[in-house]
């Protein structure tokens, strides 16, 4: 559907706009399809977490996500539908693992976070397949900027399940890195590649 919609807005602007070539309609295209998918999942997420009556957690980890993954990078799916189980788990989780009580000793943290430091700086930005990445060092000055900015937040906020909101947020961002890594760098799907191959 999300695919279908954006085809017809992009053939709509063709028609009305003569200037356009078949690799700008193809970019809109490809563009109307990544925003349109985007704001279905978070609205199908935060239509969730109203019903929990957890919007304040959503809120958080949207921040927390928008603030971080692009700048570090992440797993991406196959297909509209895998994007959308897998962001409604992603989410899920952290709101499971926000409930734990209290905090673990401060030198597990720790320890923790320097590891995520280093991850960051050996590892961040992650090599795209499709899109090269410029100003490698000005993103990974960037990534330790927010990386530090949500630990020292997660040491001075004195409730609970912020703090733990914020440890498994930054933590399964730090997994897709180094899944990431491991793979040898970001593999997209099918809409990139079905896109991109007319425009390159």
């Amino acid at each position: 559907m999300i695919k279908q919609l954006s085809i017809s807005l992009s053939e709509y602007l063709a028609k009305n706009n003569n200037s356009l070539t078949e690799k700008d309609i193809l970019k809109i295209q490809y563009t109307l399809q990544v925003l349109l998918g985007d704001l279905t999942k978070l609205t199908i997420i935060f239509l969730i977490f109203l019903f929990l009556n957890e919007l304040s957690l959503f809120f958080l980890i949207f921040f927390i996500l928008i603030s971080t993954r692009p700048l570090l990078g992440g797993i991406h799916c196959k297909t509209y539908n895998s994007c959308l189980i897998v962001s409604i788990m992603y989410f899920i989780i952290i709101l499971l693992f926000s409930n734990f009580s209290e905090k673990l000793n401060v030198n597990f943290y720790l320890v923790f976070f320097i590891v995520f430091f280093i991850i960051t700086f050996a590892y961040v930005p992650c090599h795209n397949e499709k899109r090269p990445v410029k100003n490698k060092a000005i993103l990974k000055i960037l990534s330790l900027i927010s990386l530090t900015f949500w630990v020292i937040l997660f040491f001075e906020i004195p409730n609970i399940r912020l703090s733990n909101c914020i440890f498994v947020s930054i933590f399964l961002q730090i997994v897709q890195v180094c899944v990431v890594s491991m793979k040898g760098g970001v593999f997209y799907a099918k809409i990139y590649k079905s896109i991109f191959k007319h425009t390159n």
